[in-house]
């Protein structure tokens, strides 16, 4: 990723270039699931969790010049503010599971990065399994979901 004592303009350029692949990655992973519904989230759950095979220093040292730079993020961001958009449509209610998603597995990459020895494989894959569900969950599902919480 960041060869030793690299200008900053070089980190920035690989920054950037690496966030602009993810994006085009998760549009493509996203592409190419057969269920249209979530498949968004899907690829997202699916990019993050296997950043964690990246080296712990390559994830810190981008999740360090992204939040320094947030401009070198704007592809990711960009993603991120539309796929909001579409999730917080009135029309499409359990959409909000796909921001719910989006936010777990951006934890669970940080949590990674700060230490990656805090959930075994097992434990990490029951989380990203259960996410996963989640973006299954179709309207009526989720209206059964609230009313259930509402009566606790």
């Amino acid at each position: 990723m960041f060869r030793p004592g690299a200008p900053l303009e070089e980190i920035e350029e690989d920054v950037e270039s690496i966030i602009t692949e993810l994006v085009h990655e998760l549009g493509r992973t996203a592409e190419a699931d057969p269920e249209p519904a979530g498949a968004e989230e899907r690829a997202y759950i699916k990019a993050f969790s296997d950043a964690r095979a990246n080296s712990a220093g390559d994830q810190a040292g981008l999740l360090a010049t992204a939040i320094g730079r947030p401009n070198l993020a704007e592809a990711l961001i960009y993603l991120n503010r539309r796929l909001d958009r579409m999730d917080l449509d009135p029309q499409d209610p359990a959409g909000i599971i796909g921001i719910i998603v989006r936010l777990a597995m951006d934890g669970l990459w940080v949590s990674d990065i700060l230490d990656d020895t805090r959930f075994s494989p097992a434990e990490r894959r029951k989380i990203t399994d259960i996410l996963t569900g989640m973006t299954y969950l179709t309207d009526s599902h989720l209206e059964k979901l609230e009313a259930q919480a509402a009566r606790r």
